[in-house]
């Protein structure tokens, strides 16, 4: 209970400290190359949200935190936003959601010199797979009671524990691993396997919480601004500019 009361305080705090400066307070995950507040504007993820409103004459904060806590506390619109969040039906009750900004190609990883090979999860039950807590994969996956699956809070985390061996798999997107083999775990780079088997080839959006006054108004501009980026060619501008493919 202290916990919960900790929190909510502390995101009133994040309200009143930024409300001058800021129209709008979205939250999010740290989850490089897509969004991260130590990468240049943000990340693309990022620059192309924070574009489209400033179109609409509308500044936005970003606060990183868990997944889980940017979820859940979106949910209930002390967050009036969040990004990166796949798109799930059933999540459509709490949250409004944009147009596609990006894909997400999530795969299993693991290290070469295991030798682990595979065609179908089934096969997977002997080994321990990294999972970020709160994470949207797939049905088949997320069903999957027969997988030893290992809950940690970022992918940057697993792929720390597939680098001591203290995982077999570990299951990410495509742009993240590649991130993270070429930063924070250069022992990692050329050294990891990517396997066939694609967990989910997910679309990527904004969502707006459904638990504050102004929804579709925040939607609304979103989508204005974001037509406007594409109609001018500078969601794909901003994504070369990241070193990243439209």
């Amino acid at each position: 209970m202290r916990k919960n009361l900790l929190a909510v305080c502390l995101v009133t705090l994040f309200n009143i400290t930024y409300a001058e400066d800021n129209d709008y307070l979205f939250a999010t995950e740290s989850w490089p190359p897509y969004y991260d507040d130590t990468l240049k504007n943000g990340g693309f993820f990022a620059e192309i949200v924070k574009e489209a409103y400033r179109s609409q004459g509308k500044k936005v904060r970003i606060v990183f935190t868990s997944w889980k806590r940017a979820f859940e506390l979106t949910k209930q619109g002390k967050y009036q936003g969040l990004l990166g969040a796949y798109y799930v039906p059933e999540r459509e009750q709490y949250f409004k959601y944009s147009s596609v900004i990006c894909h997400s190609r999530q795969y299993l990883y693991s290290k070469k010199s295991s030798n682990i090979s595979f065609t179908s999860l089934q096969e997977l039950s002997q080994y321990k797979i990294g999972i970020v807590r709160g994470y949207y994969y797939s049905d088949e996956f997320n069903d999957a009671k027969y997988l030893d699956k290992f809950e940690n809070v970022s992918a940057k985390q697993n792929i720390k524990l597939l680098t001591i061996n203290r995982l077999d798999l570990v299951t990410a997107d495509s742009r993240v691993m590649q991130y993270y083999a070429s930063t924070a775990f250069p022992s990692l780079a050329n050294q990891y396997k990517q396997h066939p088997l694609m967990i989910k080839d997910i679309t990527v959006h904004l969502v707006i919480s459904k638990a504050i006054p102004n929804t579709d108004q925040l939607h609304l501009e979103f989508e204005l601004g974001f037509a406007l980026l594409k109609k001018q060619g500078l969601d794909k501008a901003i994504m070369r500019t990241h070193g990243f493919s439209p």
